[in-house]
Formats: structure tokens, sequence, C-alpha cells
């Protein structure tokens, strides 16, 4: 329901803000304002869950979308929409980390990955039929829009408040937090060059939700209906990438995986700059989302196998450098944007492929020894 909610969202919000004075620039400031505060509060309220209980966080959240569509509905200035965008945030920063910690609680070990893997699906979902919504509902209004987000949102709150009944918490739950104190000096480790290239992943889709929209709008004509559906045909590549990926890693392994999937989607972007008409725009984003998700697996995959012990607590740090990534993604490309259009597209093309070689020539060679460092001087086998 928040992935829907938020999908509706999506197509609407460029040509929304930008009718109310925005700036390229201010549209990616805007764009990163959800990581931001989503990347400060969910720590925070990830603790006083195992405090005052999942369920009520979760409600907080619920609730505080409800709020952000609300006020996106009445937004007459920008800086109400930085409220929203804000406020959204912190809710998806409640809503995220209580429902992993809920299907930890929820699941046997066995049961979890299977479960993950659901959760990660109906996410997938959200985004492929939310962008189509939103563009459909936009034709309507853009308030309509979003009063039935905020009417998505209400029945969430409704779902979790009479249907969810707090769970037993684990004891392996309850020691995360204790476990993270010392993950800093993971980046001392090769480990690091696993986490920049989960920030590379978030600071790439960050790119195209700041300018997309705008780019199309300005060189085709779209307007928020055909965004929509761009971010569906967006939305149903990962999908497939979700069925093949796993295929693929195992049969050429996780490194060379991440060196392909870099150097795809760096050509997706480039390419992007010479789209004129609905083939010359979709081929790119095939290429890009093709090398952006097969890049996503193949970290996590290789986060598992490289780290043993405390493996949650890592993916979590990697889960810090996404929502890094989120933030200076789109300040980047809307900073590009602005001076102009092509800057943004060759600028993020000419960064990724530049990660690629350093990933290539220093992180490849170190990330391939049978062990890796952890804190403490101990070393795991790879």
């Amino acid at each position: 329901m928040v992935a829907f909610g938020f999908g509706i969202v999506l197509p609407i919000l460029p040509f929304y803000v930008t009718s109310l004075g925005a700036k390229p620039f201010e549209l990616g400031l805007l764009t990163a304002t959800f990581a931001l505060v989503s990347f400060l509060v969910s720590p925070v309220l990830g603790k006083w869950s195992d405090t005052v209980g999942r369920k009520k966080i979760l409600l907080f959240g619920t609730a505080g979308f409800v709020l952000s569509y609300l006020i996106f509905a009445v937004s007459d200035s920008l800086w109400m929409t930085f409220l929203a965008r804000a406020v959204e945030g912190a809710a998806a920063g409640a809503i995220f980390p209580s429902c992993v910690s809920l299907i930890s609680d929820l699941t046997s070990e066995k049961q979890r990955g299977a479960a993950m893997g659901l959760f990660g699906m109906t996410f997938s979902l959200g985004f492929i039929f939310g962008p189509a919504f939103g563009g459909l509902a936009s034709g309507i209004s853009v308030q309509a829009a979003f009063l039935l987000s905020a009417a998505l949102a209400c029945a969430n709150f409704a779902a979790v408040y009479f249907r969810l009944e707090e769970p037993k918490e684990k004891t392996e739950s309850r020691d995360l937090p204790q476990k993270e104190i010392t993950l800093l000096q993971h980046l001392s480790s090769p480990l690091l060059f696993l986490f920049l290239s989960a920030f590379m992943i978030t600071f790439m889709i960050g790119g195209i939700d700041a300018t997309l929209a705008l780019y199309t709008a300005e060189k085709l004509g779209f307007g928020s209906t055909e965004v929509g559906l761009i971010f569906t045909f967006i939305g149903l590549l990962i999908m497939i990438m979700q069925f093949v990926g796993g295929a693929l890693i195992n049969r050429f392994g996780e490194l060379a995986m991440i060196r392909v999937g870099l150097v795809l989607s760096g050509l997706g972007f480039f390419l992007l700059q010479f789209a004129t008409d609905w083939s010359g725009l979709l081929a790119p984003l095939a290429i890009f989302v093709a090398g952006n998700a097969t890049v996503f697996p193949s970290v996590s995959s290789l986060i598992t196998k490289k780290v043993t012990a405390r493996r949650g607590a890592v993916l979590g740090l990697a889960g810090s450098f996404n929502s890094l990534g989120q933030v200076i993604g789109p300040l980047f490309a809307g900073f590009l944007y602005g001076i102009h259009h092509s800057y943004a597209f060759l600028g993020n093309a000419v960064v990724i492929w530049g990660y690629a070689v350093l990933f290539s020539l220093v992180a490849v060679p170190a990330l391939m020894k049978p062990k890796v460092p952890l804190p403490g001087g101990k070393a795991k086998s790879g």
C-alpha cells in the first residue's frame, strides 16, 4: 500500500512543483528531502519500536503518509511541498524498519528468506501499478490523485490497527542495535567497495527520479499520464530482472555482474540524452534498469557471502549507504540539469563509468581474497 501510494505521486510531483515555481535543482532537493529525513529518523524510530512496540511505530508511519498526501493536496506554495515530502520521509522511516522487524519476529529462519522475497515483490508490484494509476488519476486533477493516495493510506492504517497483533519479539531482533556499534570499522575493509556500490544503486535511481519527468516533458511533450506509463515500464523491467538476476549471478558470479551492471547503467544514462521518441526513450531505460537491477542483488549476495557474522546488521549499514545515494543523486542530477538537460545524463554516465573502473582495478582484487577482515582483527572466509 505504501509503494502503491508512493507510486501514484511519482509521475505527478515534478509537474506539480514546477507549476509552483520550482527549478530543476529544487526538484532534486525535494526528491532528496524524502531520503534525508528517512535516513535521519529511521534509526531513532527503530529503537523506539523496541520499547513501545512495532505496531505503534507502524501506525505512526501509515498515519504520516495520510498527513503528507493531504498537505500535498492543499499545497499552494513550494515550502508546503517540502513539508509534505519531509513528513512522507519520516513516515517511510517508520514503516520499513518496522515491517522488516515484524517479518523477523513472525517467521523462523527457514521462512525468512521467502518472506523477505515476498516483501520485495509486493513493493515492486506497488511501484508497477502506482505510477500508472497516478497518471490516470491526474487526468481528473492533481488534487484528486493526492486525495486518492490519502484514502489508500487510511485503509492501510485501518488494516494495521484492526488486523495486526503485536508479536513476541525475538532475542536476535532485540540485539541488533547493540551489534551495530562497531560497524563503522568495516569502512577500513574491502567491504567499503560493496557499500559504495550500494550507494551507486540509489545514486543512479535518484538521478532518474529527479530529471526524467522534466526531460520527457521538455523534449517529448509528455504529461503525467505518459510519465506514469514510463515508471510502470521501469517497474515491470525490475520485476523481470528479479527472476533472471539470480540465475545470472549463479553462472557468472557477483563481481562480474556488478561490473557489467555498472557499465550498462552508465550506457543507459548516456543514451537517454539522444531520445527523441518512445523507442529512443524506452531502449536506454531498459539498458539502465537491466544494469541497475543486476548490481543490487549482486551486492547483497556478495555481502552475505563475505560476512558470516552480524550479517543483518552489515546489510543495515549498506542500507544507510543506499539512503545517502538517494540524497546525493537527485541533487547532483538536478544541479546539472539546471545548467543543461544533457549534462545530467552525461554527468551521471561519467560518474558511473568512473566508479566501474575504480571497482575493477581496486575492489575486485581485494574482494577476490579468500578472507575479509572484520572488526577486532578477526577474519571470516569469503
